[in-house]
């Protein structure tokens, strides 16, 4: 599958993969009292079972690429929480073996292995990576002192380089 252009069989099982993760992503939400919003002009639930809809519908019409970009879009909140539960939860509801915090730390790591921050999102996954540290038992101040110097370090340069 090097190549972008995935057989027949191979997108309908990708279609399948990505509509039952987005439809358990949701039921997730469903299911999580702090995920629930009701006001006068919107209720969650209405939301989330009209995206199941719709999630049905782009299957139907064979809409890949939508369906990964609502994959990423719904579980970008636990992927930056650390919510591992729910990357369980995933797992026990679709039988697939997923690990939605991989790409994720493999970004992290490739930072700190070329030793330097050099965009913007990088500097986001650090920092919401420092956060996640500072917070987990027990503390890694050794990575966390790493992270940090990085975020300082990509700081300076941002502040030194004039603005064309």
């Amino acid at each position: 599958m090097t190549d972008n252009k995935l057989n027949k069989d191979e997108k309908q099982a990708e279609l399948t993969k990505y509509r039952d993760l987005v439809l358990a992503t949701l039921d997730y939400y469903l299911e999580n009292n702090v995920m629930q919003i009701k006001t006068a002009d919107f209720d969650s639930t209405e939301h989330y079972n009209g995206l199941k809809i719709q999630t049905e519908e782009h299957y139907q019409k064979g809409r890949l690429t939508r369906l990964k970009q609502w994959f990423r879009d719904l579980t970008e909140m636990q992927v930056e929480t650390g919510e591992l539960k729910f990357n369980k939860y995933l797992q026990d509801k679709t039988n697939y073996d997923i690990d939605i915090f991989k790409s994720y730390f493999q970004r992290i790591d490739k930072v700190i292995e070329k030793g330097k921050i050099t965009t913007d999102n990088q500097f986001y996954d650090i920092n919401v990576m420092v956060d996640q540290l500072c917070q987990t038992e027990p503390v890694d101040n050794e990575k966390i002192e790493i992270l940090n110097r990085l975020l300082s370090e990509y700081e300076q340069r941002k502040t030194r380089k004039p603005t064309a």
